[in-house]
């Protein structure tokens, strides 16, 4: 089995003239920027139609009393590491960022490509370098720079806020001292603001090299100015450009307004004769072609988020018949609130508007309109899901393509397979037994009741279906209606949440989900029974459904206003999938497992709010299950020509078992077996498996030719032994060979959580058709 704030509101301001130039990529910038302003409550866009309105109270919410007896959590946030006045519960439990609140706090938080750390008085910039093997690639974990207080006067750090797709970071000290920074993913620099500070940067390089960069204006003043007068007002709101170069090879960029003018001290210190500095400071890495780069960082130097949301937007047909919908993410800059927008370093194609300067991850440039993609663009820069994209303004919206699921396969079955499931339908439901006391192969458990429950509807078979739905609700109950089961579930309210009894005990129990790890994991499959349930007798259903829906919102709440249970968990826009990991610190941060059970739980999500006819609701889940999908594809289930191109040699495999936010592993959390990692990215198979497994993908990873790829899906089925995992290969492998598929599924095991029922049906209605 796998492993497993608030932000206040910000001053109403109108856009500025610069963002009218943010509108040439994008086609909702033209209605935003005419918007009276932009004001943070919840991540919509004004000028875009929202999928759903996360601002008012979901249909989740019912208004109802929390079924589930209420307990405090024995790990306290630690209100040393954040400010309580700005951040209540629901508290987060897995944001990317996370490890800014857990433990000491000091674990780092990757932005990428940079690695940060934040201490009581000073924080850590890093660029992490890469490195391979064939069972991972991994990133050092050094720290570059270290800024801090010459004077020592900050003494405190609390994550101050948060939102969508960020988080605020402020350091306070003696003397008024104090040290803002928003960290985004994807920012090119790395930004800090001051107030009555005494700067000092250090490396634990050497620093061979200081040079102050010449200005060059292109200045926006008005004709009627002088040339010394453009001059001069152009030269007072930019910042100034220091370049610096250390014996590891490395060049970076160091920004600041006002100017500061740094002295060298001793062989890796920067400090200034200013006691009571106030501006920015901003940290960026040159890549691996500083000359090059330079043209493209000075242009955008002085601009930075101060925070950020995302949208997404209503479904559309977009071509023909095919569905997408557009992610929207807006950066709220500096520039928007009156900063450094009057001028910027004369190039041979530099725009007169200061735009933000950012990264886009694989995915991102896969759905991005080419024109989006800066260019010329930067080099040398990757994090651990591959090489980035620089993309300059202030809105980036891709296109996702959205393929629906339904309750039913892809394609109806014949005759004589529907009678070949319904006699194995027959043997299965007649020794139907849960006996897991735990959430997560409970879950598994009663999922596997519900897909014999749902099979059982659609091959006709009355008798065996009125069966099996009594069993499902008798099943269900004592963990949802009456909380009677040996570790019933208990509502947590220090952080807001749901958790089991005993996860609550001990952190390692019910693997960690009373710690917030994989609670869409474990709830994902109670998601998905609740919703066949629904769909086939809501009668039966309805003392379930209060219980449920209150689960729902533990792991896939859809609102911001919901004050019991943080937005989304679990799932992070801008990587396109889930983290789990919960209120755990890791030193190589988040990470995540289990691609098919995180499919699973926003499946069961909208299968849920389908039965019940929350259109809204399920049309936002659809929209999350298929960014998911395209996640896993692109990083845990690539083409090898993919996997070449985002991750590096000899780490090329058709599979990878753990993606974190700085490595990733070709393993799993309890073995290194390849159907181990092959299995987990499946598990458990239901239609929404179809958009995992296209042919393509099937085909390369089976991989008949062992001496090719010893890590291909045929060898690992064959080293299985028959059990439950090579039953997994061999279903997934019926997607391009029927025949040889369905000889090999039949001879396993099968799985927990799965039925040689599942099996053939799935086979017969999601594999290879028959003519």
């Amino acid at each position: 089995p796998p492993s497993g704030a608030h932000v206040p509101a910000p001053k109403d301001r109108g856009y500025t003239n610069e963002q009218d130039g943010h509108a040439d990529f994008n086609r909702y910038a033209a209605r935003a920027n005419t918007a009276p302003g932009y004001q943070y409550t919840a991540p919509s866009l004004t000028g875009v139609n929202s999928v759903l309105n996360a601002n008012a109270k979901s249909a989740l919410d019912t208004g109802a009393a929390i079924v589930y007896k209420a307990t405090t959590h024995p790990y306290k946030p630690d209100t040393a590491l954040y400010d309580a006045a700005k951040m209540v519960t629901p508290l987060p439990t897995n944001k990317w960022w996370q490890n800014l609140i857990v433990s000491q706090g000091a674990d780092p938080i990757h932005t990428y490509p940079y690695r940060i750390t934040c201490l009581a008085n000073s924080a850590t910039v890093g660029f992490p370098t890469f490195q391979a093997t064939t069972t991972s690639m991994t990133s050092s974990q050094i720290a570059d720079w270290t800024i801090s207080d010459a004077k020592s006067a900050l003494t405190q750090r609390l994550v101050s806020g948060y939102d969508a797709l960020g988080v605020n970071v402020t350091w306070t000290g003696t003397g008024g001292a104090q040290m803002v920074a928003s960290f985004y993913k994807g920012m090119a620099f790395t930004t800090f603001q001051l107030t009555a500070m005494a700067p000092m940067l250090q490396t634990i390089h050497a620093i061979t090299d200081v040079q102050q960069l010449a200005l060059t204006v292109n200045s926006r003043g008005t004709n009627d100015e002088s040339q010394a007068m453009k001059l001069a007002r152009a030269m007072a709101d930019k910042p100034s450009l220091t370049q610096v170069k250390l014996n590891d090879g490395s060049q970076w960029l160091v920004v600041s307004k006002p100017p500061i003018q740094w002295t060298q001290s001793g062989t890796g210190t920067l400090a200034t004769s200013s006691t009571g500095y106030t501006g920015y400071i901003q940290l960026a890495h040159m890549g691996d072609n500083p000359t090059s780069n330079l043209n493209v960082l000075q242009q955008y130097a002085g601009t930075f988020p101060t925070q950020g949301d995302v949208t997404y937007a209503q479904i559309e047909n977009s071509q023909g018949t095919s569905r997408a919908s557009d992610i929207v993410m807006f950066y709220r800059t500096n520039t928007a609130a009156g900063g450094d927008s009057s001028s910027v370093y004369s190039t041979s194609s530099v725009s007169t508007a200061v735009q933000l300067l950012t990264f886009a991850l694989p995915h991102h440039v896969d759905m991005l309109p080419t024109k989006a993609l800066l260019s010329p663009g930067l080099s040398g820069y990757r994090c651990a899901k591959g090489p980035l994209t620089a993309i300059a303004g202030n809105i980036i919206t891709y296109s996702q393509p959205l393929t629906t699921v339904a309750f039913e396969g892809t394609h109806t079955m014949t005759a004589a397979d529907s009678a070949m499931v319904n006699a194995q339908l027959v043997k299965d439901a007649a020794s139907v037994s849960i006996t897991a006391t735990d959430p997560y192969f409970f879950g598994k458990g009663v999922a596997r009741l519900a897909r014999l429950y749902q099979i059982a509807q659609e091959v006709g078979d009355n008798p065996t279906a009125t069966s099996l739905g009594t069993q499902l609700v008798n099943y269900l109950k004592p963990w949802l209606a009456t909380q009677t089961n040996s570790d019933p579930l208990l509502h947590d309210t220090t952080w807001g949440g749901i958790c089991s009894t005993q996860g609550l005990v001990s952190s390692s129990d019910d693997f960690g989900q009373g710690w917030y790890n994989d609670h869409h994991f474990h709830y994902g499959y109670f998601a998905y029974a609740s919703a066949i349930l629904a769909k086939h007798d809501i009668t039966a259903f309805a003392p379930l459904k209060e219980p449920m829906l209150q689960l729902l919102r533990d792991y896939a709440n859809p609102s911001y206003a919901d004050t019991l249970f943080p937005f989304m968990r679990h799932f992070d826009p801008y990587d396109g999938h889930s983290w789990a990991a919960g209120l755990f610190p890791f030193g190589d941060d988040r990470n995540q497992e289990s691609t098919g059970e995180a499919i699973n739980a926003y499946y069961g999500a909208y299968l849920l709010a389908t039965a019940l006819g929350l259109d809204d609701v399920a049309n936002f889940y659809e929209i999350i299950l298929n960014m998911e999908a395209t996640s896993a594809r692109r990083y845990w289930h690539p083409m090898r020509a993919q996997a070449a191109k985002i991750y590096m040699a000899p780490f090329i495999h058709n599979v990878v078992g753990i993606v974190w936010g700085s490595k990733v592993d070709y393993l799993t959390f309890f073995g290194a077996n390849p159907e181990y990692i092959y299995g987990i990215q499946m598990m458990p198979f239901t239609p929404a498996n179809t958009l995992l497994l296209d042919d393509a993908w099937v085909k390369e990873a089976w991989c008949p030719d062992g001496s090719t790829c010893a890590d291909g899906m045929k060898l690992a089925a064959q080293s299985a032994n028959n059990d439950g995992w090579a039953q997994f290969l061999y279903t997934a492998y019926s997607k391009v060979d029927r025949a040889t598929a369905l000889a090999g599924a039949q001879k396993c095991s099968p799985d927990d959580g799965n039925s040689l029922t599942n099996v053939l049906y799935w086979i017969a209605t999601c594999g290879q058709q028959t003519t």
